[in-house]
């Protein structure tokens, strides 16, 4: 009898124990979550999540790469349908496209609940992501327009000092080309293969130093039909024309590649080809914040951010659980900064595995200079509209007074739709 009773006793302590057990351990979120990275700094951020999820055992983060052609027209399906996944990846200017439709959820509660500080953010990026007083996103990075240069034909051709000014970049540029028989200046202007969208980075770019946007203030009107839009036109014409450093019909896959292989002296792009450039054996390249050559420095500047889908009834600890790992991915930036993105958490600058990458800390500050792209929906139009357009334009030649008023034409034509 006894020993019934002590199996009995062993048994149901068991069964009453196995609950408690699983209410003292439970099962980790699994957190699904799309990117759009599938090029050279995919690796990189499949390695962060890697990181993230071994770091701890309460999270699971599972993550879905859409090819980047595919990405947007499968999350607007998704978020319109109420099937997303719980956080996305997001370009800052695709941003206002899903807020005005409700589609993201406004984190300001979140932030304070998760312990995160705006105030850890640089100020630029962040502000990106807010609309009427309140954020939809957190910035992961900023990827701003730069200036690449090799380091061994600056020397070649007798160049001591980095180009800071149109005069010293087209000298500069000229005498690569006729002491190396390297291209001077590769910049892509064609539209041939892809957008020629860093003919209009570098315009932005340009106008902003002269002190203009490139909308109006409403962002109903364009705003460069004017001296100093002719100005940043014409300083990508004389590229071509003028001076003859930069190969007219040059597409963005030869302007990497003439750089890549040491065959151009200076190229203008954005941070995300630095792991390309890097991996090139023999190539000794500096980089450098957009230089000031029509005004104080101003650099267009794109930023991956995080958001997350906002439903109906949304579980307060699934979101508490996305705003940890937001945290956490952004307070260890100096991970994706190896992709060649600045972070957005300040205090990553500072860190030893920051400061020891190579080429980072000298070009962080370009953070400071970058600006938002319009906050209109119809930005994406206006930005493809003008990257065919200069290219078209700098392709024919055509004058900065006929280029700029058909171009204004053009953008407010799209404006008015």
């Amino acid at each position: 009898m006894k020993r019934c009773m002590l199996a009995f006793a062993v048994a149901l302590a068991m069964a009453v124990s196995q609950p408690v057990l699983a209410q003292t351990a439970p099962a980790p979120f699994e957190l699904t979550f799309w990117t759009p990275f599938t090029g050279g700094d995919g690796q990189f951020f499949d390695d962060m999540v890697a990181v993230f999820n071994a770091s701890q055992g309460s999270i699971v983060m599972k993550t879905d790469t859409v090819r980047f052609m595919s990405y947007y027209p499968k999350l607007s399906e998704a978020l319109a349908a109420g099937t997303a996944p719980d956080v996305v990846v997001v370009h800052q200017d695709r941003l206002i496209n899903y807020v005005g439709a409700g589609y993201f959820l406004a984190l300001e509660p979140w932030l304070a609940r998760a312990g995160i500080d705006r105030r850890s953010f640089a100020a630029g990026p962040l502000s990106a992501c807010t609309f009427k007083g309140l954020t939809y996103a957190i910035p992961m990075d900023v990827h701003p327009l730069v200036m690449y240069y090799n380091k061994k034909l600056f020397a070649e051709a007798g160049i001591t000092k980095i180009p800071s000014t149109p005069e010293e970049l087209f000298v500069a540029a000229r005498a690569i080309q006729d002491k190396t028989g390297a291209i001077g200046l590769a910049s892509d202007n064609t539209a041939a293969t892809y957008k020629a969208y860093t003919l209009t980075r570098v315009f932005m770019s340009l106008l902003m130093e002269e002190g203009r946007t490139v909308l109006d203030a409403s962002n109903t009107r364009a705003n460069f039909n004017n001296p100093e839009g002719r100005k940043a036109y014409q300083f990508l014409l004389d590229m071509v024309y003028k001076y003859g450093v930069t190969p007219k019909g040059l597409d963005y896959d030869f302007s990497v590649n003439y750089f890549k292989s040491g065959k151009a002296g200076i190229h203008f792009n954005g941070v995300w080809v630095m792991g390309v450039f890097e991996s090139q054996p023999d190539l000794d390249f500096g980089v450098v914040p957009f230089p000031a050559f029509l005004g104080p420095n101003a650099a267009w500047a794109g930023s991956h951010a995080f958001a997350i889908p906002a439903r109906k009834g949304m579980d307060e600890r699934k979101v508490l659980a996305i705003m940890t790992f937001i945290d956490w991915m952004t307070t260890h930036g100096a991970l994706w900064a190896k992709a060649g993105h600045i972070p957005t958490r300040t205090s990553v600058y500072s860190t030893p595995e920051f400061r020891s990458l190579p080429h980072r800390p000298d070009y962080a500050d370009a953070v400071k200079y970058a600006f938002p792209t319009p906050a209109t929906s119809k930005w994406s139009a206006c930005y493809a509209e003008m990257s065919d357009f200069l290219a078209e334009a700098i392709a024919l030649g055509k004058d900065a007074r006929t280029a700029m008023t058909q171009l204004e034409a053009r953008v407010n034509a799209i404006l008015k739709e």
